[in-house]
């Protein structure tokens, strides 16, 4: 049951309705049994494991707050660190590590053995850091362990959120699920709108590039270098309209209901650094590494003892480790790890200039020498980073979006030719743009528009102060922009394969 099937239309106005006509007492149960249904309804024979990790942390959490400090304590965490990881790695990342192994032992012949495949459940890179993360706050003291195992379970299972995100943190969503609520329309409202707007980003613009994008990236030396450039600057646009329309999906589905949760993008592709994008980039997987794994790391090596630039070194090794985490974690792969770890090399870096003493005085120099004002200095030097960071999306999407490592490096060659190939044939850049439609083009062009005014105002705000015959129309014309420019075969969203 996809968020963008007829199933879903049907089943999430029956569960809105269960839901508000249930006594607030036992809205939880109503909540439990429809996120298990939803669940079910893709795969009920993986529903075992949701299952587990939720009672192997609903113990543990008990558990904690009773246990002595000491090795009682740890060895609780580490039944949940055991166990979470245990299945993430089992059904994630075994099947890597064993072909790996199995190519090694047949001299680098990956062609000579059956590679081991293992269907990924979904949603369980997200599950088991949700709950994962639970019990490391509970082991901080940070919160109180919740004592209700079915409020627990939907803090868990809460279908919305439950195969993709947000992550949610337990001190957000918990209070929601037993705080009384009652039907508003305005809310009700709010919500839709913001489904509708993850439907045009899922269906009008990512679907679409779904069907355009790849053919070019699985092979790129049957195309030009534009056409290879444009088809991989289209692959990071696709990534983008279709995670961030999950997110905007489950967000509004959730609203209706009338629980907050988190933003998980905020417009990432305006960023002007890589340190910058990955704060914008799915915003709960990125602050869940920077508070269970990098800000722990990066302290213990401020507080340790040794020179500076010792200390220095071991915050740039913690934010190396968080990265290569980060990429793995999106993908299991090792064309996912060398991103990561290009991508916490480059972070590193802009950390070195952005303290340079050396580079700020010689960015100010050149200003001075060309007698920018600051203004127009903020503005071309934005810009500049903005050319950069797009560089290094099309650099690292194009590694994970192709087949191998091979077509990668031919990817990468055919972009590098663009150059001498424009000075060879200059009139082919006119043809080169023609990889996209001029709908889509119009489709892409109007997101961004969209998401520049909701960042000032939110739409839906503004809409509503003109009155209801401009926001009705607003909604009924994008209704209709879906049902024409959509595409409707494609039967999941890209994280259902992290």
């Amino acid at each position: 049951m996809s968020f963008h099937s007829l199933d879903y239309l049907l089943f999430l106005p029956l569960v809105v309705v269960l839901y508000f006509f249930t006594p607030q007492r036992w809205r939880w149960v109503v909540l439990l049994a429809l996120s298990n249904l939803f669940y079910a309804a893709w795969r009920w024979d993986f529903l075992w494991l949701l299952w587990v990790s939720t009672l192997i942390d609903f113990v543990v959490g008990q558990g904690l707050p009773r246990a002595r400090p000491g090795w009682r304590r740890k060895a609780l965490l580490s039944v949940s660190l055991c166990g979470n990881l245990g299945l993430l790695f089992t059904f994630k990342y075994f099947a890597l590590v064993a072909n790996t192994g199995l190519t090694l032992f047949h001299g680098g012949d990956s062609q000579a053995f059956e590679p081991i495949s293992l269907l990924l459940p979904l949603g369980i890179s997200f599950y088991t850091f949700q709950t994962l993360g639970y019990v490391i706050d509970v082991y901080r003291g940070r919160r109180q362990p919740e004592r209700h195992l079915g409020y627990f379970a939907v803090y868990v299972m809460y279908f919305p959120q439950l195969l993709a995100g947000p992550i949610e943190r337990p001190g957000s969503l918990l209070p929601q699920l037993r705080r009384h609520k009652v039907f508003e329309v305005g809310r009700a409202a709010a919500g839709g709108a913001l489904m509708l707007v993850g439907y045009f980003k899922k269906l009008v613009i990512a679907d679409r590039l779904a069907d355009i994008v790849p053919p070019v990236l699985s092979q790129p030396l049957d195309h030009s270098p534009l056409l290879v450039l444009a088809a991989a600057a289209g692959e990071i646009y696709r990534y983008y309209a279709d995670l961030s329309g999950y997110a905007d999906i489950a967000i509004g589905t959730s609203l209706i209901l009338g629980i907050q949760l988190t933003k998980n993008f905020d417009r990432p592709l305006a960023s002007v650094s890589v340190a910058e994008f990955w704060r914008r980039w799915h915003i709960t997987v990125s602050n869940w590494f920077r508070d269970y794994v990098y800000l722990p790391i990066s302290r213990g090596a401020a507080r340790g003892r040794g020179h500076r630039d010792t200390r220095a070194a071991r915050s740039a090794a913690a934010t190396l480790l968080t990265l290569v985490l980060v990429a793995l974690w999106h993908g299991a792969a090792w064309t996912w790890l060398a991103a990561g770890l290009v991508a916490g090399l480059v972070m590193i870096g802009e950390g070195v200039v952005r303290r340079s003493r050396s580079a700020t005085a010689l960015s100010n120099g050149l200003s001075r020498a060309l007698g920018l004002s600051r203004g127009v200095e903020v503005f071309l030097q934005n810009g500049l980073n903005r050319v950069v960071l797009w560089s290094f999306l099309i650099l690292l999407g194009s590694l994970v979006a192709t087949p191998g490592w091979q077509t990668s490096v031919q990817t990468w060659g055919q972009m590098a030719a663009l150059p001498a190939w424009a000075i060879d044939d200059p009139r082919a850049l006119l043809s080169g743009f023609g990889i996209l439609p001029r709908y889509l083009i119009i489709a892409i062009v109007a997101l961004e528009i969209y998401q520049w005014l909701d960042a000032r105002q939110p739409v839906f705000e503004r809409l509503k102060s003109r009155g209801p015959v401009v926001a009705w129309g607003f909604y009924y014309a994008l209704i209709a922009v879906i049902l024409i420019f959509g595409t409707f075969d494609k039967p999941g969203f890209l994280y259902f394969n992290f």
